[in-house]
């Protein structure tokens, strides 16, 4: 089955059975945007086009991140088969069953299987060896660890990507759009267009635009200038640069830089920069496996002591501190599922 494949619209046809496997941490935002453009094509469109139902890694109910549990139709081993299963997950977080959830993702793609994941679910697709050589949309803060980790993927900074019968979403909200356009191809673009009406939102962005990322999106309304200076402290994370060469990379001296900064952000060149570089030292903390002291060289400072004294100063924590906090949450958490707390019921 490819995704890009119009769905029989005639009456009576059989719906495309969609499958759509929860791993935590998945929010119902997330949910959301898988669920909802399918369940309103149906409704809109006056016809069942779409059998959606949820599925987890053992069957047992979801922990959702802001409490409650979300229940489902059964365990992933349990899939004989499906049109297209669809893995939803905020965060790609293997824990103790992740090779059987990989082995799992390959036996339902050896049936024919057409896939797509959002952020997360991108990751457990990847770790399945389902997107070699295949356009894959990352989120820009996940794009160092994928090029690390799948050298074999074609990594791509757009909102989503459509290849055949692979589709990923850089986001929940790119997903969003990436559903109603499978909709729009596989349907009508008008239904999709009422569809996305429906939903409260005035367009379907297409896969190929570019995400927002942080410099363009934070300082849009700033100087062209400023603009350009935060867009150069980004792209030189790894070996900083000093005031006096970012101010020469704009056109602009040093004082104008430190002006520009101040009146605008409220803050000095060199310590945005740094924050900068420590915002993204710790999504590397608690997201990867990485060593600390690596972890701290690659963001630009010159010694493990160094980035430990930095680290600490601007969050209250070390960097070892953080990661051990991070992994302990993410123990509880699986700990609680297993747990079986009273489920409640899916909303959609």
């Amino acid at each position: 089955m490819r995704w890009d494949r119009p769905v029989d619209a005639e009456r009576g046809a059989p719906p495309l059975d969609v499958a759509v496997l929860l791993l935590p941490p998945v929010s119902l935002g997330t949910l959301g945007a898988i669920v909802d453009p399918f369940v309103e094509a149906n409704r809109v469109g006056g016809q069942r086009y779409y059998a959606v139902h949820l599925v987890s890694a053992d069957g047992a109910p979801v922990a959702l991140p802001g409490g409650g549990r979300l229940s489902v139709g059964g365990a992933l081993s349990s899939l004989v088969r499906c049109d297209a299963l669809v893995v939803a997950s905020d965060l790609h977080q293997p824990g103790a069953n992740a090779a059987d959830i990989v082995s799992q993702l390959k036996r339902i793609a050896r049936v024919g299987a057409a896939f797509c994941g959002n952020r997360g679910g991108a990751g457990w697709l990847a770790a399945a060896g389902l997107l070699e050589n295949r356009r894959v949309a990352v989120h820009w803060e996940d794009m160092t660890l994928y090029r690390e980790r799948h050298p074999e993927l074609v990594l791509c900074a757009t909102l989503y990507e459509i290849d055949a019968d692979r589709l990923t979403a850089s986001s929940s909200q790119a997903t969003l759009d990436m559903m109603l356009c499978v909709i729009a191809q596989q349907l009508s673009p008008r239904l999709a267009d009422d569809v996305a009406r429906q939903l409260g939102l005035d367009r379907i962005r297409p896969g190929h635009e570019k995400q927002a990322v942080p410099a363009t999106s934070r300082i849009s309304q700033h100087p062209p200038k400023l603009t350009e200076a935060l867009l150069v402290m980004e792209a030189n994370l790894e070996e900083p640069l000093g005031s006096d060469e970012i101010a020469e990379c704009v056109g602009i001296s040093r004082r104008q830089l430190e002006r520009l900064f101040k009146q605008n952000l409220d803050i000095l060149p060199s310590r945005y920069y740094q924050e900068l570089r420590l915002e993204r030292a710790r999504q590397l903390i608690v997201r990867t496996q990485q060593s600390i002291v690596q972890i701290g060289l690659s963001c630009g400072f010159s010694s493990g002591s160094h980035f430990a004294t930095a680290y600490r100063a601007h969050f209250g924590i070390t960097p070892r501190e953080d990661r051990s906090r991070a992994t302990l949450t993410g123990s509880q958490a699986t700990e609680t599922r297993a747990a079986g707390a009273p489920p409640t019921e899916p909303s959609c």
